[in-house]
């Protein structure tokens, strides 16, 4: 961990579905949503529109960087997605999670959100989380920049820090949409939950067990 310390790290990045909660409750009522507004903007039945999405998905990993490929306007299907479902219904605030935060903000560290879901759908499920928006130094959404995997969201997470990759940490749950990306740039990697992974520096079981080992990380 040596030379890994306060003087290098200058942001933490972290994304937001399934990093900062867990649910899988949320994630069906999303998927479901999904899929039905997916049927609409093509004008398909559930079934096909199921079916392109999931070979969209094969190509491009994640469903925002599939809707380009579907030719659905992201600013548009978030904002339709983001009335459809209740993630408060799902999502409760997780204790000792805005406190981590903090701390590590108290360090002198920048912390950011990085999404791939538009801005509407963001805020309703850091509300059910119970973060305020401003708890962030600033939020990348696909409404900013192209969704994961591409690298245009982790290029204006530096250019908003002012800072180099490698002074970046960056905090996610799934390996080849997101962690690999943010490895391959040159960032520190924390991967929350499930297998660890080749694309991870550091494989935590929930986020405050991240943040956790994160402060330890700035610290030394």
């Amino acid at each position: 961990m040596a030379g890994r310390g306060r003087r290098r790290f200058r942001l933490v990045a972290l994304d937001m579905d399934g990093t900062l909660y867990s649910s899988r409750g949320y994630v069906e009522e999303l998927e479901r949503a999904i899929v039905v507004l997916v049927a609409e903007m093509l004008g398909l039945s559930m079934e096909d529109a199921a079916r392109r999405l999931m070979e969209a998905k094969t190509r491009a990993l994640t469903t925002s960087a599939s809707l380009g490929l579907l030719g659905i306007r992201r600013s548009e299907f978030y904002e339709r997605l983001s009335q459809m479902v209740n993630p408060a219904s799902h999502i409760k605030p997780r204790p000792g999670l805005e406190d981590r935060l903090r701390r590590i903000k108290a360090c002198g560290v920048k912390i950011a959100l990085h999404t791939n879901a538009g801005r509407p759908l963001a805020r309703k499920v850091l509300s059910a989380l119970d973060i305020k928006p401003s708890l962030f130094d600033f939020i990348v959404t696909s409404d900013d920049a192209e969704p994961k995997p591409s690298p245009q969201g982790y290029e204006l997470l530096l250019l908003s820090a002012g800072c180099r990759a490698e002074q970046c940490i960056y905090v996610g749950d799934r390996a080849l949409a997101e962690l690999r990306t943010a490895k391959m740039m040159g960032m520190f990697t924390v991967k929350v939950g499930g297998r660890e992974s080749i694309w991870a520096d550091l494989h935590a079981g929930d986020i405050v067990e991240a943040l956790e080992l994160i402060e330890k990380l700035i610290k030394d």
